[in-house]
């Protein structure tokens, strides 16, 4: 880590839905600069609306969210949007534009009131799409793309956006292996960048491999906060109700895990 001061900070934290609790009260973490925090659970543990209450998309019950040393209860969206950026699961882009403008629309924060986008705001979009592999791109209808080009668009808008805070849900989900494994690469170099990371996944070798940190999430509770060698086989069949085993690759301190 980078600093001792937190990025995100989340106390007591809960959140009701239709009168049901999603995420339970107490709920607490924080979040550093250069750490990327895998957030692991079963289906319907909450870990979405976790995320989603972090960036405002879900309304907190109680409890409080921080950036810094700001609590975000006073904030606009658009100052929260300063703090971090969202990744959804999926989206479905139902209007016509095209990839750079799309993009584009992660610099909205940045846009002074009744101004227009500006040589930099071009500048960081364009970054941004070279930085998923998509830079020859910019011109298409982002209603062509595939669902793997079209995740990739809303990662580079969230690059665009450039907040400190980075929440992901399944960055890779609808990604083939190459461009999975480049998003995870790319991932933890924003974090060698200084941002805070944290992010939902399935997928728990992709957890050992690229995070520093796993936060295990059931049933709205956290069980578990975790540096990610530390992690055992009890914690995972505790979350997951199956039994597992670790297994150790080569000479480079490389796990992964195989349920049974």
């Amino acid at each position: 880590m980078s600093s001792d001061r937190p990025l995100l900070s989340i106390k007591n934290l809960a959140v009701t839905l239709g009168g049901r609790p999603i995420i339970r009260p107490g709920t607490s973490l924080s979040l550093f600069p250069g750490e990327i925090v895998g957030l692991l659970g079963p289906n319907g543990s909450g870990k979405s609306t976790l995320l989603r209450s972090i960036c405002g998309l879900a309304r907190k019950s109680v409890g409080a969210v921080q950036f810094g040393r700001d609590a975000t209860d006073s904030m606009k969206p658009i100052e929260r949007a300063r703090h971090c950026a969202y990744v959804a699961q999926s989206e479905q882009f139902t209007s016509a534009y095209t990839v750079l403008e799309s993009v584009l629309m992660g610099r909205y924060p940045h846009i002074a009131r009744f101004g227009s986008y500006g040589y930099a705001d071009y500048a960081a979009a364009r970054a941004a799409l070279g930085r998923v592999d998509l830079e020859e791109f910019e011109g298409r209808k982002v209603t062509e793309l595939s669902g793997g080009e079209a995740a990739r668009v809303v990662i580079a808008r969230a690059l665009a956006q450039a907040p400190p805070v980075l929440l992901l849900d399944e960055p890779t989900a609808a990604l083939d292996p190459k461009h999975a494994a480049a998003i995870m690469s790319l991932i933890r170099e924003l974090a060698d960048e200084g941002k805070a990371i944290l992010m939902a996944l399935h997928e728990v070798n992709l957890a050992l491999t690229y995070t520093n940190r796993i936060i295990f999430l059931k049933d709205g509770e956290i069980l578990g906060d975790t540096p990610t060698s530390a992690v055992t086989a009890d914690q995972l069949e505790e979350v997951y109700d199956i039994s597992w085993e670790i297994w150790q690759l080569g000479g480079q301190g490389r796990r992964v895990v195989v349920p049974l």
